[in-house]
């Protein structure tokens, strides 16, 4: 009987452990929630925008090709308008680990030289069409997109 009670307060004491050290860091779903709703606010963007963070589709009109570039630009996936292979590295280690994220690393490179703007290309967000349709196109052999 003792050696229960030592066993659940061990359990209790890791628990607790745990739930402080994810209360200081947020987590990647918190860090993408918090994103779209910053961007879903600032563009007015309509609920099947939000919805297509966590499905493997393509923007299908400028609400949904600016809002994707907005919570790109926010978690550091665009910067300088162009694709940040830097910030999207950082963002990957968050994330992924071991053979994961060497996958996901290599789904950055990749994209960092098909997720350009044609030059003369005139459609307002047109690079977070082509990142997203990088991710898409590249994104399926890990688990890349996270449910907002």
């Amino acid at each position: 009987m003792a050696f229960k009670l030592v066993v659940l307060a061990a359990l209790c004491v890791y628990v607790q452990a745990q739930s402080s050290s994810t209360t200081l860091a947020p987590t990647m779903a918190q860090k993408v929630n918090a994103v779209a709703t910053k961007c879903k606010t600032e563009l007015n963007s309509p609920p099947e925008a939000v919805a297509l963070l966590g499905a493997k589709s393509l923007p299908t009109d400028e609400k949904q090709r600016c809002f994707l570039e907005c919570v790109y630009k926010n978690l550091g996936i665009i910067k300088d308008n162009k694709f940040s292979p830097e910030g999207s590295k950082a963002l990957a280690a968050q994330r992924f680990k071991g053979d994961e994220l060497t996958k996901a690393n290599k789904l950055v490179e990749t994209c960092a030289k098909e997720a350009v703007v044609a030059a003369g290309n005139t459609e307002k967000c047109a690079l977070g069409k082509s990142v997203r349709s990088c991710f898409v196109k590249n994104g399926e052999k890990i688990d890349f997109f996270p449910k907002a």
